[in-house]
């Protein structure tokens, strides 16, 4: 299974978010050379006091860009019926205070080059794309965010990569590609599908 396992680009595990983890995410954005893309819900994770300031600088260094769902959408409120009491997210608007505005002022204040975007879909899983390795964490039913299993995929030293990193890839594509078109493309605009980019 070992044999396998690398095959696959698999190099790491994480049953949830912990220490670990944490640190582990913290290290390939602090030593990412090429991007950062990560994409999920409406985390406070990316404006607390420890990860703003990497995340920032960063930005500097690297193009970073931060997918998040619109705190203000429906997708956003059937997700969090999904997840215990002791999950639930706050005030759409207080997020919004307290997370996305003060984000996009450091990132502002930073002079990087540092993007925010806010879709309105239902999601699965995060993603965080740190060169060529993509951390996955899926979302359950009845669970918080933060007790899903991580799992993390490298290109395997390919240009094209495993079938399993380039499915990934292909998803943070799609929604990059989203964010950039003038208007959405059909058939996700008759779908009422929207990314775009945050302001203050």
């Amino acid at each position: 299974m070992l044999g396998h396992l690398e095959q696959a680009g698999l190099t790491d595990l994480f049953p949830l978010t912990n220490v670990e983890s944490k640190a582990d995410l913290i290290t390939r954005i602090r030593g990412a050379r090429e991007r950062v893309v990560m994409f999920g819900l409406t985390r406070n994770f990316y404006g607390s006091d420890e990860i703003m300031p990497i995340i920032t600088s960063k930005s500097r260094e690297v193009p970073v860009r931060i997918f998040i769902m619109d705190p203000h959408c429906d997708s956003r409120r059937d997700r969090y019926r999904l997840e215990p009491a002791e999950a639930a997210m706050e005030d759409p608007a207080r997020y919004e205070r307290e997370v996305l505005r003060p984000l996009a002022e450091a990132a502002e204040r930073a002079g990087g080059d540092l993007r925010i975007y806010l879709y309105n879909f239902p999601c699965s899983f995060a993603m965080e794309r740190c060169d060529d390795s993509i951390r996955v964490m899926l979302y359950g039913h009845g669970k918080r965010g933060t007790d899903g299993p991580i799992m993390t995929f490298d290109n395997g030293g390919a240009a094209e990569g495993t079938s399993y990193w380039q499915y990934f890839d292909s998803q943070l594509a799609w929604v990059q590609r989203l964010a950039d078109a003038e208007e959405t493309p059909e058939p996700w605009r008759s779908k009422d599908i929207a990314v775009r980019e945050y302001r203050v």
